[in-house]
């Protein structure tokens, strides 16, 4: 952050939180655009989730692609303001590893796409609360998300999660919320999504 405003350091020197969310938006936009073809030899592993965040942010922040080395919290209006108690700095690698590691042993060519979309909710949703980042947790782990989902048999239609980008959002927290997680709403667009992919 900058010390005299609440607005993260980044490569443009921009000092208005509207003005970096905006180009932030469209930075981000076109590199979504040819993507999947960056990471097509990569390992489904946290090195990947590093690389596209990187990737996707690399022109905005210096530390595009490094984990956080701060703790965070977020209130949370789908929560009454609370915050999803995010992993702590030092668990980020491993929280990650465990959470990829799951995705990566089932055997999701045996599921129909209501239980993908089951299955897959809550999987990515416990990738999401690591948040590796400080920023662009959301389309990071989406990105790597429909990746993985196009690479094991299962296309989901990147379009509608983008257009839906706050909804999207809101379920991730809804479905990280401990014992009072929902996947319903996250289990919906993915199946949504995969339908439509």
């Amino acid at each position: 952050m900058y010390e005299d405003i609440d607005v993260l350091k980044n490569k443009l020197a921009i000092r208005s939180a509207d003005e970096l969310t905006e180009a932030e938006a469209n930075i981000t936009y076109l590199l979504f655009l040819a993507i999947d073809k960056e990471f097509e030899q990569m390992p489904f592993d946290f090195n990947r989730l590093c690389a596209i965040h990187r990737y996707l942010f690399g022109d905005i922040y210096a530390w595009a692609g490094k984990p956080r080395i701060v703790p965070m919290a977020k209130g949370e209006k789908v929560l009454g303001s609370d915050t999803v108690r995010y992993s702590v700095p030092d668990a980020i690698e491993d929280d990650a590893e465990k959470a990829i590691a799951a995705l990566n042993a089932k055997d999701w060519t045996q599921l129909s796409a209501e239980e993908i979309s089951k299955q897959f909710a809550r999987l990515i949703a416990a990738l999401w609360q690591v948040h590796p980042f400080r920023e662009g947790n959301t389309r990071t782990v989406i990105t790597f998300a429909t990746q993985f989902a196009a690479a094991h048999g299962f296309q989901m239609d990147k379009n509608l999660l983008r257009e839906h980008a706050s909804y999207v959002r809101d379920t991730l927290v809804k479905a990280s919320d401990g014992p009072y997680s929902e996947y319903k709403y996250l289990q919906e667009i993915f199946k949504d999504a995969i339908l439509q992919g």
